[in-house]
């Protein structure tokens, strides 16, 4: 239900549609645990590419208390924020 909310506001603090607003949550869409499988494969290159063609990255977190917050504890997430800043 947060998570919901959270992109509501968000697309009413940016003036967006809702209806036409597409959303790619990389928890759905990335399978992290595939990249650690041993099968060569790049994923900074993948990821920021990735990236690049949405053209936007939202951070969705747990707090705004950044020492307590599970987004900022976790190395996946700090990386994916370095590559949205990257590319």
């Amino acid at each position: 239900k947060q998570f919901i909310e959270a992109l509501k506001n968000y697309c009413g603090d940016n003036n967006l549609d809702m209806s036409q607003t597409f959303v790619w949550i990389c928890f759905f869409c990335n399978c992290q645990f595939q990249w650690l499988s041993g099968i060569p494969q790049d994923g900074v290159e993948t990821f920021g590419e990735t990236v690049k063609k949405i053209g936007n990255l939202v951070c969705i977190v747990d707090t705004y208390k950044a020492k307590e917050s599970l987004y900022f504890s976790r190395l996946w997430t700090v990386f994916e924020v370095f590559i949205a800043l990257s590319y």
